[in-house]
């Protein structure tokens, strides 16, 4: 893999595949050493979100062509912002022509466009990868058991939720709900992404809702302008920073049951110590990881006041 790189600048704008279940991450050459690739990353809508350092090992595909760029950002002029006083939610997926992700009864899930909407029935364009239309399909109203559309979060932090579940126990973190027709349109809460997804389920399939306290104290802050990716840098560096400074990290290994998510704290010669948070954003275990184990390391543009 490390041949690959021979070719890429610093600046350039490449996407990355790494392990094995096609994680992708879109982002902005910062420096190539020899075992680890830094980047500057960005979120769906194009937006800086941190850096994250790549085992190169670890990566399986690179892509280098700016058209997938281009579509970022076409994406997000797209992008609709949608509450409580947008009544025509349908009518605006329709008209604008928003992608929408479509969860039906089989347990399928479809990229579509939504072009109409009867009284018990849902008309769609199904796409491909690359948003072309493979069919059109009408769909039982009942069939249908969720809308899901991304969303760009305007606001910097939010901490009080409702946690959502389901007659079929799926459970959403949840904010700004309201109904609209039989359906239930909410943000579901994407964990420190400046994205939300917009949800539109059934009434019906509503189990519970009840309320929630994230007591995690968090602000904004840029890493990326803490360290310096002119002179010479190792991923320990990196860990330093996140250590004394407690910004939040992402770290993982396709081995790992799921990512470890939290603050550093502590670093030794070989491991750091962690504190990890869990879904609903609170501390909730101590964890080691050894440097070798350490596939890719996410910073967030998240730092904790703890």
């Amino acid at each position: 893999m490390k041949e690959m790189f021979k070719n890429i600048k610093l600046g350039q704008i490449i996407g990355i595949y790494h392990f094995e279940d096609s994680c992708f991450t879109v982002g902005k050459v910062l420096k190539i050493s020899s075992k680890y690739l830094f980047l500057l990353s960005y979120d769906i809508n194009f937006k800086e979100e941190g850096i994250k350092v790549f085992l190169i090992d670890s990566i399986k595909r690179i892509i280098l062509k700016s058209d997938y760029m281009k579509n970022l950002e076409k994406t997000q002029k797209k992008i609709v912002r949608f509450n409580s006083e947008n009544k025509g939610i349908f009518q605006e997926l329709i008209e604008n022509k928003i992608k929408v992700s479509i969860g039906l009864a089989d347990g399928s899930v479809e990229e579509v466009y939504l072009t109409e909407k009867g009284e018990n029935y849902f008309s769609f364009q199904i796409l491909d990868d690359d948003e072309n239309t493979i069919s059109e399909e009408v769909i039982e109203k009942d069939y249908l058991k969720r809308i899901k559309i991304s969303n760009f979060i305007e606001r910097e932090e939010y901490k009080n939720f409702k946690v959502i579940t389901t007659k079929n126990d799926d459970e959403y973190m949840a904010y700004d709900l309201f109904y609209n027709e039989d359906y239930l349109i909410f943000s579901e809460k994407e964990e420190f992404y400046d994205i939300s997804k917009i949800n539109i389920i059934p009434k019906d399939m509503i189990e519970n809702i009840s309320e929630i306290d994230v007591k995690l104290d968090t602000k904004k802050e840029n890493f990326y302008e803490l360290i310096d990716f002119e002179k010479d840098l190792e991923i320990k560096q990196i860990l330093r920073e996140c250590l004394e400074n407690k910004f939040l990290v992402f770290i993982d290994n396709e081995d790992f049951f799921e990512t470890k998510v939290g603050i550093i704290t502590d670093l030794e010669d070989n491991k750091i110590k962690m504190k990890e948070i869990d879904k609903y954003g609170n501390f909730y275990k101590n964890s080691e990881i050894y440097f070798d184990e350490i596939q890719l390391l996410a910073v967030k543009n998240y730092r904790l006041g703890v």
